[in-house]
């Protein structure tokens, strides 16, 4: 309970009191006076927050805000899904009657003779034997749950882009990206400069550490893998390719 003290006697009074019940002197009320004032104010103010509390507005207008926001993270998941079940621009496949260049069999030719050589081939002419490749009886392309229907390789001025086309339960699915590949002390390095998934872009960085999406590209590939690792060089050029051997010692 508040009390008022006298000024000149210190006499506690109570708080209804103007005069000192002791002295006679006049009380200070400016200290009770602000409280009370105090007191009013905050018994506004939290009526005001209860009836804010109470407002069903309030209630609908935080609801509203959630469903909204449900809504427009369920349509941003939706699209990011779409963008990758939707195939990348690539040209139609098309059925060749003409046989594949033996590409093997040419660099395999190439590096047991101990002269020097160029192999370049046109962008159509490497398409059509990788498409080959995945045709054989025994490729590793026809096993597991993601067999591979595609390779498509577009070559470009120093990148080699690799284009993946899987099938899963009768879904196509696709996955690939542009590469710089080198030949260096008998092995072959690519690093990734841009990747995707269906239209998704996907960054470079985070390709490299999803090797797994191009894992069977690389095992239907194998072989002719160990055939360029014994060459001097590979050059990229818009639509073609070159294999550069070395003099054999």
């Amino acid at each position: 309970m508040t009390k008022l003290i006298c000024a000149d006697c210190r006499h506690e009074n109570e708080a209804e009191r103007i005069y000192c019940h002791n002295c006679g002197g006049r009380l200070d009320r400016t200290g009770l006076t602000k409280t009370r004032e105090d007191k009013a104010e905050t018994d506004s103010q939290s009526q005001q927050h209860l009836q804010k509390m109470l407002d069903p507005r309030r209630g609908q207008t935080k609801a509203l805000v959630l469903k909204s926001l449900k809504i427009l993270g369920g349509a941003f998941a939706l699209a990011v899904v779409i963008q990758l079940l939707l195939p990348p621009d690539l040209p139609k496949v098309v059925k060749s009657d003409s046989m594949a260049p033996m590409i093997n069999m040419d660099l395999l030719s190439a590096l047991e003779n101990p002269n020097p050589s160029r192999l370049t081939y046109s962008q159509e002419q490497v398409n059509s034997y990788v498409a080959s490749s995945i045709r054989r009886t025994n490729s590793p392309a026809k096993e597991g749950f993601f067999p591979l229907q595609r390779i498509y390789l577009q070559l470009e001025e120093g990148l080699c882009g690799v284009n993946a086309g899987y099938a899963f339960m009768g879904f196509p699915l696709y996955a690939g990206g542009s590469y710089q590949v080198a030949v260096t002390g008998g092995k072959v390095s690519s690093t990734c400069r841009r990747g995707y998934c269906g239209r998704m872009p996907i960054h470079p960085a985070l390709m490299n550490s999803l090797g797994f999406l191009l894992h069977k590209v690389s095992a239907t590939l194998e072989r002719e893998q160990k055939q360029v690792a014994r060459c001097s060089g590979i050059e990229f050029h818009p639509e073609s390719v070159t294999l550069v051997t070395a003099p054999q010692g």
